[in-house]
């Protein structure tokens, strides 16, 4: 067993220094970990983005959350978005559902709600818990027990209840340290939707 672990660790760090010594056309190799955090620069603005659904009355948002939608990031996105590029905006109290689809063909992701950081670990424990109960997806610091490539699908709800700035986090290894996150805001103002 112990075997096992050492060479499911040994993998993972190897797996993690080729994707950072990679890079891709995106890095900016100037950047540092501090770069990482999401702008609170009051230039930025919330946008209606067709894949968040809020509820005003209900107090439900709804997210259709897409890893690896496109090419950005080598498919270590959501909807898209990498690095903190863009921040959901929810408001405080309200029911969040994050329906799931992980339409990367290649790699199992996650997704989980955690505190903001300056810099992400390349691997997370098996005890790193959400913010917010329920706010992460199955097996999310798992390499190959996460949600599937190619389609699968996971869907996780949870009560937004305290504001503050969070990330949305991919947590399988490596994923997250190189840039697979984007901002999570919890709202006391009300306002909701995609801020960019």
């Amino acid at each position: 067993m112990k075997r096992l672990e050492f060479m499911r660790v040994t993998f993972v760090l190897t797996l993690t220094v080729l994707v950072i010594g990679c890079g891709n056309s995106e890095t900016n190799s100037d950047t540092s970990p501090a770069d990482q955090v999401q702008s609170t620069e009051p230039t930025a603005s919330i946008v209606a983005a067709d894949w968040i659904t809020v509820d005003e009355v209900a107090n439900t948002v709804v997210i259709d959350l897409v890893a690896g939608q496109t090419d950005a990031n080598n498919r270590w996105n959501y909807n898209g978005f990498a690095r903190g590029e863009a921040t959901i905006v929810v408001p405080m109290g309200f029911a969040v559902t994050i329906h799931f689809d992980n339409t990367d063909p290649v790699t199992f992701h996650s997704a989980g709600v955690l505190d903001a950081t300056d810099s992400f670990p390349a691997i997370y424990s098996e005890s790193t818990a959400a913010v917010f109960n329920g706010a992460m997806t199955s097996n999310a610091t798992s390499l190959t027990e996460a949600t599937p490539p190619g389609g699968g699908t996971e869907s996780i709800t949870f009560t937004a209840e305290t504001s503050g700035e969070y990330a949305l986090v991919c947590m399988s290894p490596a994923h997250a340290i190189t840039g697979m996150w984007i901002g999570f805001e919890v709202s006391n103002s009300g306002e909701s939707g995609l801020k960019m």
